[in-house]
């Protein structure tokens, strides 16, 4: 029996290896054949008081998914401005579990930004979960893009659901995580990283980058891997505005029919300002 259970030890010893020396031999690179949407890196040069992001994509889609209209802007984010920051889910179908998570940020001028962690595709390349977890087949990059862009990427490219949750933290907190996110996005131009659907995904470099803001802010959880449970376990912390209750909350949160409604609003700080005018309480 010693011998088996020593020769399983081995055996495992033995894939662990082979499954770890990909990630410290290969090295991650922005220079590849990238698809169209992550063709440009956002570069950020972050100051003192503001940050200057050039790269953030503003794309029009059409009805049947297709890219209707193809540009890319450059803003300049003062958090001292940052008036709302909101916690994004976007479901995917199949399964409660999954879902890709983002942040917005809604200005003083009613400009709002989005910002998502997500596994850059080079050109043909398809998102492959299982593998991205045991191989570095993908590198992750910050996509900043306005909200009518993401949300109709989401809506008629993707065709998947929106929910759309304001945060509750005090304001300094949402500043604290809009000039993480900022901080990340910096960095990654220098210092490209490996995506990893357990270890390195939407939620968890998130959760990370804001506890390095302040240590323990948001607590290791079941859904820095599940990530289609993020919303529920920031509603229990206390993260997100309660509507009265986490289903009536969510409920409220909702977007997808009012983003299908007013995507004919070709601003994107109109259709950010009209969204929330038409989303209950005006959140």
């Amino acid at each position: 029996m010693k011998r088996v259970l020593k020769v399983f030890a081995i055996a495992v010893a033995a894939i662990a290896v082979v499954l770890y020396l990909p990630w410290v031999v290969l090295l991650p690179s922005h220079d590849r054949d990238w698809r169209a949407d992550h063709s440009r890196l956002p570069l950020v040069s972050a100051g003192e008081e503001a940050a200057v992001i050039r790269n953030i994509r503003n794309w029009d889609y059409a009805p049947d998914g297709s890219v209707a209209r193809e540009a890319w802007i450059n803003a300049t984010l003062v958090p001292e401005e940052l008036e709302q920051a909101y916690f994004v889910v976007e479901p995917f179908t199949g399964s409660e579990a999954i879902a890709h998570t983002m942040l917005s940020f809604r200005f003083r001028d009613g400009k709002t930004y989005v910002a998502s962690v997500e596994a850059r595709r080079e050109e043909g390349e398809s998102y492959n979960a299982p593998m991205a977890a045991v191989l570095p087949v993908f590198e992750y990059f910050f996509v900043w893009t306005t909200e009518r862009d993401m949300f109709g990427n989401s809506e008629f490219w993707a065709g998947d659901q929106l929910y759309l949750y304001p945060l509750s933290i005090p304001i300094e907190q949402q500043r604290a995580v809009l000039e993480a996110m900022l901080r990340e996005s910096e960095e990654l131009v220098t210092e490209p990283r490996w995506y990893n659907t357990l270890f390195s995904n939407c939620t968890n470099v998130v959760a990370r980058a804001v506890n390095r803001t302040k240590r323990g802010s948001v607590p290791f959880d079941k859904s820095w891997v599940l990530t289609g449970y993020a919303d529920d376990f920031l509603y229990e912390q206390g993260m997100l505005a309660d509507m009265g209750g986490f289903e009536a909350t969510q409920e409220r949160a909702f977007i997808s029919p009012l983003v299908r409604e007013l995507y004919g609003i070709k601003d994107p700080a109109e259709f950010s300002v009209a969204l929330r005018e038409r989303m209950r309480d005006g959140i």
